[in-house]
């Protein structure tokens, strides 16, 4: 399998991350100084919002660390070279393209036993341990986040794609935490845990596979 990664990105917004963490504590520790030595309230307003909100974007910058792009990299590997992975080289954040179709990958770093309540309509993480209650990363949306995603690339494919025929874009949700259980069949979205993922992407159905020549032109159009 050919996999092609914004290193660049990561790299980038890794360091933000850090330098913003940095700062941010800089001006929480220098709140704490200017109230207790000079007492001046609107400096040590100023310096206590500037350092929340640094510390605050330093969280936001600091989920590219969790690189769940190498887990999609371990568990799709033994995919021949008809198939390519892209991260962060698309107009989607992790996309598989190959005979089985455009795949979007929506990774999440939840742990636990995965759930889907049809009556609620969202998912559900229980279990993991006190730990990952606290530390497990929220679901969110997955059905907005891939119509989101969808649409931008319908959006990319309008304007560059001139073959006969639509392309039917699939999404998935993959959970890359190695103690995620997923149990979520009647899911709108297919999910599974990482290590199943694979089987997920293979099953694809006839309106969804891709010939030789249209792969080679779609990767031609991602990567020019």
């Amino acid at each position: 399998m050919r996999i092609l990664t914004n290193e660049p990105l990561y790299k980038r917004n890794i360091r933000l991350a850090f330098a913003a963490n940095l700062v941010g504590m800089f001006f929480l520790v220098g709140s704490i100084y200017v109230w207790v030595n000079n007492q001046q309230f609107g400096l040590y307003l100023l310096f206590l919002l500037m350092g929340i909100f640094l510390v605050q974007v330093g969280t936001y910058f600091g989920r590219w660390n969790r690189r769940p792009d190498l887990a999609l990299n371990q568990a799709l590997k033994s995919l021949d070279d008809s198939y390519s992975l892209y991260h962060y080289r698309t107009p989607v954040s992790h996309l598989l393209l190959g005979p089985s179709g455009i795949w979007i990958l929506l990774p999440r770093h939840t742990r636990g036993q995965i759930t889907y309540d049809p009556n609620k309509k969202r998912w559900r993480a229980k279990g993991g341990g006190l730990l990952a209650r606290f530390s497990r990363e929220g679901i969110g949306r997955p059905v907005e986040d891939a119509s989101w995603e969808a649409e931008t690339l319908d959006r990319f494919l309008e304007q560059r794609w001139k073959n006969e025929g639509g392309l039917h874009v699939q999404a998935a949700l993959v959970f890359v935490d190695e103690q995620a259980e997923v149990q979520a069949g009647n899911a709108p979205l297919p999910t599974a845990s990482v290590k199943k993922l694979k089987q997920i992407l293979l099953k694809a159905d006839e309106k969804s596979r891709l010939s030789r020549e249209q792969i080679k032109t779609l990767a031609h159009l991602f990567e020019k």
